[in-house]
């Protein structure tokens, strides 16, 4: 059973490939800088383009030297080595960008992080850095990429895209360094809109690619931010490119020979199909649908409050329905070919025409209160980040991502060490690295050798450690130290819904192993077990992981699940309507347990989206079971 849609394929892909943010300095019109969130996640993600990461370095494996100031904000941690003045610089960029999001785009599009966002922030001269080691993100400036959508601004605007940002299934992070960064006007800047890949449901691969697509979506590389006065009143950024390129500029010489040149928009309903589009016709999916989402969100379609609520209501639908003619003809009150008609005529106003947002901006924002980083928070903060961009360079870069994990492993033993006032000779080296044997110098005496030691759980006092100490054991394959930091990270009711996650699959692993119930099922306490931290997990369902998890802890069981159990089992197909694999393991639970009516449910559910002959084909012969009589008991 295959499930082709974004919220498998490309979430964890996204990570893997880049993420792209965009920052404009002022020159002329004193615009300010931002960094938005630019990755095409679609082409990145769905069709395998992976760009190479930069190499980063950790200049904090010295907790002692140079301490790091700490601050929690409302949706942010910030761990920071950079002076006061550029620290609240640099988070007021990120939260000007995630104020602006909040206003353009639709409440639920944009859920909330389960965990708040990390923001790093180093100030430290790279140039004094010895050669080969990992390093923070510094951030250069440059021309903008795509000068001919940037109208009047092409020339003035300055950008920065850099591959900096690393996420997880709870949290994302970034390290930047703002060495010899003007911090003299505003600056504007965006991690938050990796939000709507947390959707539940998923929105529709068309609207993530009109969002983030690299070369057509109308979040990319840059804006740049309008101020008059001490007021920011307008954002500004590059404008609808069609195609390619050279696409845009011959279509912009037809345009101006001939003022009637019609354009021809491709067929809406390739625009929404459930399959990916191919190879050879993904550059112009793209660019129609930029198109159509900007004419929904900042064009006609938004200016019109009839056609605002109905294209809202439209993408309302297309989270949890397949997209037909009949029910796009249902929201807007027309179909396809109208609404083509009316994107033409809206590809000839906006083509290379930047794309510009009326606002007012908040004028402040409180700034952080930094105090010195207790070695806790820099070893959980620095370590996670660590890991996670480990995990992220798995495929791509696999010496690159060891040395990550390497990494997090020496940040998080030092931390373990210092916040434990363990003797200066225990040796700070992951396991596996431990010292030599002993060696004799008759001049020097016996040599002085770091002994090795156990980290263990209770003498960890933060949750918050506990929870990434026993993710990062996970990550390299030692998952009874796992188990024992996450059960204590989870005992302590840490906020982090990954470590609940991923305990759960270690559970489940044990008892697979070795199953309790009878004819090799799971016992009722063995599922029990698993099922208990599944019910926090489930509670930020950014992914179907924990809901595949519960549905596969009750096929394994010896027990039956009760009514309750059965309504959380729909409940998770209803969340992702496009993961095939899970309503079909979930009608499979509910049509063994007796619960023949959810099964057909869940079996209609799957049918809907499922786009493989051998898919449906399954999906109807496990009907005319259960539909058969004095089968099963209906309940």
């Amino acid at each position: 059973m295959t499930d082709h849609y974004q919220t498998n394929i490309q979430r964890p892909l996204l990570w893997t490939a880049v993420v792209l943010l965009g920052c404009g300095l002022p020159l002329v019109i004193q615009p300010a800088a931002r960094a938005v969130q630019g990755a095409d996640a679609v082409a990145a993600a769905e069709f395998g383009k992976v760009v190479r990461m930069q190499r980063y370095i950790v200049l904090a494996t010295r907790i002692e030297k140079d301490p790091w100031r700490y601050a929690s904000l409302p949706g942010f941690e910030v761990l920071s080595r950079a002076s006061r003045n550029e620290t609240n610089w640099w988070l007021d960029a990120l939260r000007r960008g995630q104020w602006l999001e909040n206003e353009v785009l639709p409440q639920d599009w944009l859920p909330p992080s389960p965990a708040p966002y990390t923001v790093i922030i180093n100030n430290t001269d790279l140039e004094t850095v010895p050669t080969g080691e990992l390093h923070s993100q510094p951030i250069n400036f440059r021309s903008p990429v795509d000068v001919l959508t940037w109208g009047q601004l092409s020339d003035k605007a300055k950008v920065w895209t850099a591959p900096f940002g690393v996420g997880d299934d709870d949290t994302f992070a970034i390290n930047s360094n703002v060495y010899d960064v003007s911090t003299r006007l505003p600056a504007y800047a965006s991690i938050s809109l990796e939000r709507v890949f947390r959707c539940t449901p998923p929105l529709p691969r068309w609207l993530i690619a009109g969002l983030l697509a690299k070369d057509c979506g109308i979040f990319r590389e840059s804006f740049v931010l309008i101020v008059e006065g001490r007021s920011i009143r307008r954002a500004v950024g590059p404008g609808t490119l069609w195609v390619s390129l050279d696409d845009t500029q011959q279509l912009l010489k037809r345009l101006g020979w001939h003022k009637r040149t019609k354009i021809v928009i491709p067929p809406l309903r390739g625009l929404f199909a459930e399959t990916p589009p191919s190879d050879e016709t993904l550059a112009l999916w793209k660019s129609e649908a930029g198109l159509f989402v900007r004419w929904g969100l900042m064009g006609p379609g938004h200016k019109d409050p009839v056609m605002s609520r109905a294209f809202l209501e439209f993408v309302r639908r297309a989270r949890r329905e397949p997209v037909t003619e009949p029910m796009f003809t249902d929201c807007f009150g027309f179909g396809y070919a109208a609404m083509e008609e009316r994107l033409a005529i809206f590809l000839k106003a906006v083509l290379a025409q930047p794309n510009s947002i009326d606002l007012n901006f908040p004028s402040s924002f409180p700034e952080a209160d930094l105090q010195e980083a207790k070695t806790d928070q820099v070893g959980r903060i620095l370590g996670d980040w660590l890991r996670m961009q480990g995990n992220s360079l798995h495929n791509e870069d696999p010496k690159l991502s060891e040395d990550f994990l390497d990494a997090a492993g020496r940040m998080l033993l030092r931390a373990y060490r210092v916040d434990n006032n363990l003797p200066a000779d225990v040796d700070p080296a992951p396991l596996g690295e431990r010292s030599a044997k002993p060696s004799q110098d008759a001049a020097l005496g016996p040599a002085a050798v770091a002994q090795p030691f156990t980290v263990t759980a209770d003498r960890i006092h933060d949750p918050g450690l506990l929870a990434v100490y026993g993710l990062y054991e996970h990550d390299i394959g030692n998952d009874s130290k796992a188990r024992e930091f996450l059960e204590a990270a989870v005992k302590a009711g840490v906020a982090r819904p990954k470590a609940y996650l991923v305990l759960a699959e270690l559970r489940y692993a044990e008892a697979t192993g070795k199953p309790l119930g009878q004819e090799g099922k799971l016992s009722a306490q063995q599922a029990a077990s698993i099922l208990e931290p599944l019910q926090t997990a489930r509670r930020y369902p950014t992914a179907p992981d924990a809901n595949d998890l519960i549905v596969e802890t009750w096929i394994h069981c010896e027990a039956k699940p009760a009514d309750r159990d059965v309504e959380e089992i729909v409940e998770g197909v209803a969340l992702f309507p496009r993961n095939t694999h899970l309503a079909c393991r979930s009608a499979l639970v509910c049509a063994q347990s007796g619960y023949v009516t959810q099964a057909v449910e869940l079996i209609e559910k799957g049918l809907l989206f499922a786009t493989r002959e051998s898919d449906r084909d399954y999906f109807r012969r496990l009907r005319s079971m259960l539909v058969a009589p004095a089968i099963y008991e209906t309940k």
